[in-house]
């Protein structure tokens, strides 16, 4: 049975967790009944059992990785190493950073374990939301512990299996098995390229239908139907949690969609090569799942200063195509506080987002979103805005404004933002009537770098 769960169990939940979802496991060849368990058990493990388990992983994925994957054999060779130069997570630093463009010159033919059968490898990937989509394979083993790692999240925001919910998307579910899995689970999927007003309207129906009790979308999507509720006066849906994923989630977003919705949000955090990052009850500080992966922390000077840093990955579960110090080009913002639930595991203070969402400027400032988010938080005249750098000295900001706006406000903004930016660059402004148009994967960026413009780190 699982274990470690606090609160009440109905004979719904009983049964979703102890029978169907082992039933389900049974069917699909996967493990997450039992990865779960044993996720419940070690999140409150010591520190020094944490690093135990880590060192352990470790060795054991490197000497896999040395015997079996042709591009690491080689990569070793050519640094002069060999497994037993790997004693603990510390002498990572040896290896070379892993990027995109490696795997991407190297899949499948140099970067898949030999040892694997094709039969075994599931296709895997990236959504590509900086453009460049990224293609691997892993395991049923691999993938299991990371949707165990997703489950023990969304219990630590108070839900159960059995539990309703609705995830928004912007993919329709096509496979029978997928909508058979959703009414199983009592699962509500709705997708949409763009939230019309008719995509919202029928996301609270089906809310009020089914008295939903958990949601989960992109933070954009989420604040765009926040915004509608506060302009329609719609105040009746009382959801116990919402997850939000996939998109950095920004103060001005967070307080708009928990007002809205009546509450609180608990953000979370996956990529290829990565651990799941979730926040627990105490919705405030982001705990790493390192029993998934170890993470390192990278930075520059400037940003060092200022608490942020690159996260580089190493997935300790994906023998399939191990991915041994991938950088995924995401920034954090680091913190020595201590998160009062108890458990041990690393934390984080909050996600700043890919690299490509963090301005450069010529006389070398690091501008993040979060300058914007807080300085347009207290305009009322701008409903949504997108920042592009397109050259080191060239900036455009496109706004999507309503009706309180005039021509001075345009006048304002730009002096405002020039302020911060600095003299020497050329900042335009565009007028959108309608919004920000999603990505191909269904996201919106509201940073856009030219990824010609250096982010040296």
């Amino acid at each position: 049975m699982i274990n470690n769960i606090k609160g009440k169990s109905s004979v719904k939940i009983w049964v979703n967790e102890n029978l169907i979802l082992k039933l389900s496991d049974i069917l699909i060849g996967q493990k997450i009944f039992e990865y779960f368990q044993f996720l419940q058990d070690s999140q409150w493990w010591s520190n020094d059992d944490l690093l135990m388990y880590q060192n352990e992983k470790l060795k054991k994925l490197i000497e896999h990785s040395y015997q079996n994957v042709p591009f690491y054999n080689d990569l070793f060779k050519e640094n002069k190493l060999t497994p037993s130069d790997f004693k603990s997570k510390e002498d990572l630093t040896k290896l070379p950073i892993l990027t995109k463009e490696i795997i991407r010159k190297n899949f499948p033919g140099k970067m898949v374990a030999r040892n694997i059968p094709q039969k075994k490898l599931l296709v895997a990937g990236s959504s590509g939301s900086t453009g460049q989509p990224l293609q691997y394979y892993r395991t049923a083993d691999s993938l299991s512990f990371s949707r165990a790692c997703n489950l023990r999240g969304w219990y630590w925001m108070g839900f159960r299996l059995g539990d309703s919910y609705m995830k928004i998307s912007t993919m329709p579910r096509n496979t029978l098995y997928k909508k058979f899995q959703d009414r199983i689970n009592n699962s509500y999927h709705v997708h949409s390229k763009s939230m019309t007003e008719t995509d919202i309207q029928n996301i609270i129906s089906t809310i009020r239908k089914n008295k939903i009790k958990f949601l989960r979308g992109y933070p954009a999507t989420l604040f765009i139907i926040a915004k509608y509720l506060e302009a329609n006066k719609i105040d009746d849906l009382q959801l116990k949690a919402i997850n939000t994923t996939s998109e950095p989630l920004y103060p001005n977003m967070r307080h708009l969609i928990e007002q809205q919705f009546h509450c609180k949000i608990f953000d979370s955090y996956g990529a290829e090569g990565s651990p799941v990052i979730s926040q627990c009850e105490n919705h405030d500080l982001y705990h790493i799942a390192s029993e998934n992966a170890i993470v390192e922390f990278l930075s520059s000077s400037d940003l060092k200063t200022e608490g942020k840093a690159k996260m580089v990955f190493t997935d300790l579960t994906n023998y399939a195509t191990p991915f041994l110090r991938y950088d995924v080009k995401d920034f954090v913002q680091l913190t020595d506080r201590k998160c009062p639930c108890g458990r041990k595991l690393p934390t984080i203070e909050k996600i700043e987002g890919r690299d490509t969402d963090i301005l450069v400027t010529p006389n070398g400032k690091y501008i993040t979103f979060y300058f914007f988010a807080g300085y347009f938080e207290h305009q009322d005249y701008i409903d949504m805005f997108q920042v592009v750098q397109k050259k080191s000295d060239e900036f455009l900001l496109k706004i999507v404004t309503n009706k309180n706006f005039t021509s001075k406000h345009n006048d304002k903004i730009h002096d405002d933002i020039i302020k911060v930016l600095g003299n020497d660059v050329t900042l335009t402004i565009e007028k959108i009537v309608d919004d920000i148009p999603l990505t191909t994967s269904g996201k919106r960026r509201f940073f856009i770098r030219n990824q010609d413009v250096p982010f040296n780190l």
